[in-house]
């Protein structure tokens, strides 16, 4: 018998959008050229190893620094070094190894020590090839190992959490991750994960729509003491940290922090078939399976991708051109807007979204049925035809207006903040305390208040702006959950999220 379904206060399900990739990947031709950044997921940056001119290979550890917590990164591909330089990549700038491509082999030396009967291994071997293989950089957190890939040991953590819930708009097929023999290699990853984490109790929190997988899963670990699985219900934003703690651990979350602060890690799906590659395959974490989701592409499917590649390689010949696109990276709510598209992915992407550019009004638009409109007010006729795809755009459909109080930001927000009231001390210039006792360092920025504002009031964006002016003030969280938590490697995740 299947446990309730848990939940969270507030959040919002995002139904039936049209565009959601296929349960279908496709493996995207090696390119000719990649850009390897080297910061990838959790952990710091590093320098290069390699210089202008060398021959690399696939596999190959191009960085590699074991005194600061990080994990290595691989060339993708086998080619020669054109060039390494900084450029300004999302937001920052990055170090850059540029790779051209000399043989398209899909062969990947495999790293030494590996072995697909892993219980033979010590725990050393195995953390070495979690950390080799730059798996251990996944998720917020990283994957603990004797080495600093993470901000705490593997030791220290109390609770690993899988989850694959699918809350946002757009979300990987869960059927796809785990169809075949990838449902008992990810099992397999799961107690290879155990065996170096061994006074953690393992929570695997699945989408509450997915009985089958949620049914296969139960039978295949009823015997495992150590483990439990959730169903979730896949409502908005509970993938996210902030959320899965109170939701699977009924604590409280140490907002500012991060989850290792308290013992507790958490990985998604493809970290741990990730971990079972590295460990049973010797497999370096230089591939990532992307969803490519939106109305604005032709073929919505996932792919199978080498880091490093540009994602123009990716988006050729993929984008619907009758209209202009937008094209998002990773989440449809929060993600990056796309505007240089020679940009390359890294180990961290799982989505690309493609969505009309839609700028001018529609006349009287709030009149009109609006069989294809996603509304948090269901106002519109979407809400009584559950068969029918939403279709999104840009469009804001109309200007912003003054807050009417209506608490639907309130009503949503995971946190328990009131997002207008917050709103509306920040835009008086009331930067004081009373935005710290409101709780405005609890925002995880999941962007559902300005969503379904219907004054148009962009609530998330606002707070930010508060959060960075308390800041300059000298004021930030500390004050607020130091206090109430025993937190660990503070200096450390101080020191990876101030770079």
């Amino acid at each position: 018998m299947l446990k309730p379904a848990r939940t969270f206060r507030g959040g919002y399900k995002f139904k039936n959008f049209n565009g959601q990739a296929r349960p279908v990947i496709v493996e995207n031709q090696i390119p000719a050229i990649v850009i390897i950044p080297l910061k990838q997921g959790f952990g710091t940056e590093l320098k290069s190893l390699v210089k202008k001119g060398d021959a690399v290979f696939a596999g190959q550890t191009i960085a590699r620094d074991d005194s600061v917590v990080s994990s290595p990164i691989h060339s993708s591909v086998n080619g020669v070094v054109e060039e390494v330089k900084r450029i300004n990549y999302f937001k920052r700038q990055t170090t850059m190894v540029i790779i051209r491509t000399t043989n398209a082999s899909g062969e990947i030396p495999r790293l030494e020590g590996c072995s697909p009967d892993w219980a033979r291994l010590s725990n050393e071997k195995i953390e070495e090839l979690i950390y080799l293989s730059g798996v251990s950089s996944l998720d917020r957190e990283g994957i603990p190992t004797r080495f600093k890939s993470s901000i705490i040991p593997p030791e220290e953590v109390k609770h690993l959490i899988v989850h694959g819930v699918g809350s946002e708009p757009y979300n990987i097929s869960l059927e796809l991750l785990l169809k075949d023999k990838n449902l008992l290699n990810f099992l397999e990853g799961v107690k290879i994960l155990k065996r170096i984490m061994p006074n953690s109790k393992v929570h695997l929190s699945l989408n509450a729509q997915k009985r089958n997988i949620i049914e296969q899963v139960t039978k295949l670990t009823s015997q495992l003491e150590w483990l439990d699985t959730y169903p979730l219900e896949p409502k908005y934003p509970q993938g996210y940290d902030e959320i899965l703690v109170p939701t699977i651990l009924n604590q409280n979350f140490p907002y500012g922090y991060s989850a290792a602060n308290i013992g507790v890690v958490i990985l998604n799906i493809q970290a741990v078939l990730g971990v079972y590659e590295a460990v049973c395959e010797g497999k370096p974490f230089i591939e990532r399976i992307i969803a490519i989701c939106g109305p604005s592409i032709k073929d919505n499917i996932h792919i199978k991708v080498r880091v490093g590649t540009s994602l123009k390689d990716i988006l050729a010949g993929r984008v619907k051109t009758e209209t202009p696109v937008r094209v998002v990276l990773n989440s449809l709510l929060t993600g990056f807007q796309l505007n240089d598209i020679s940009l390359p992915v890294d180990r961290t992407f799982s989505h690309i979204v493609a969505i009309p550019e839609k700028r001018e009004r529609e006349f009287l638009s709030f009149m009109r049925p609006g069989k294809t409109r996603d509304s948090y007010t269901r106002a519109f006729l979407a809400e009584i035809l559950p068969w029918v795809k939403r279709a999104p755009d840009t469009n804001e459909h109309g200007e912003e207006r003054p807050c009417i109080s209506c608490g639907f930001c309130e009503e949503v927000c995971p946190v328990k903040i009131i997002p207008h009231l917050l709103a509306k001390h920040v835009q008086r210039s009331l930067i004081d305390e009373t935005l710290m006792n409101y709780g405005i360092f609890n925002c995880i920025e999941c962007g559902l208040c300005s969503y379904v504002c219907p004054s148009k009031i962009s609530l998330m964006k606002i707070i930010k702006d508060g959060q960075d002016k308390l800041t300059m003030q000298g004021c930030d969280s500390t004050q607020c959950i130091l206090p109430y938590f025993n937190l660990k490697g503070i200096e450390e995740y101080r020191g990876v999220t101030k770079l």
